[in-house]
């Protein structure tokens, strides 16, 4: 049996006391996820984070959601050391 693991490399930011996870897209190593596929900037994730409405845990997507008017934010917590890991963060009307 042989096992394949996708080792993506991360970006770590830590602002307001949180440690942030930024991974680089898988297509594209060398861009952030977020950007390439949103053009959002991590300051635009953490400012979502700060500063945007949180949802309920959604068991359906494994995920949190944050918005404010102008951007979206999907993230989760990493299980070992409780940072946030950005899934996406998104223009609103994208």
């Amino acid at each position: 049996m042989q096992y394949t693991f996708n080792v993506r490399e991360a970006l770590i930011i830590e602002a307001g006391g949180e440690r942030f996870r930024f991974y680089y897209d898988l297509g594209v190593p060398a861009l952030l996820h977020i950007s390439l596929r949103h053009g959002t900037t991590p300051e635009d994730a953490i400012r979502v984070f700060f500063e945007g409405q949180t949802f309920p845990w959604d068991d359906t997507h494994a995920r949190y959601e944050t918005l404010t008017d102008a951007h979206g934010l999907y993230w989760t917590r990493h299980i070992h050391d409780q940072s946030v890991i950005v899934i996406s963060c998104f223009q609103r009307g994208d």
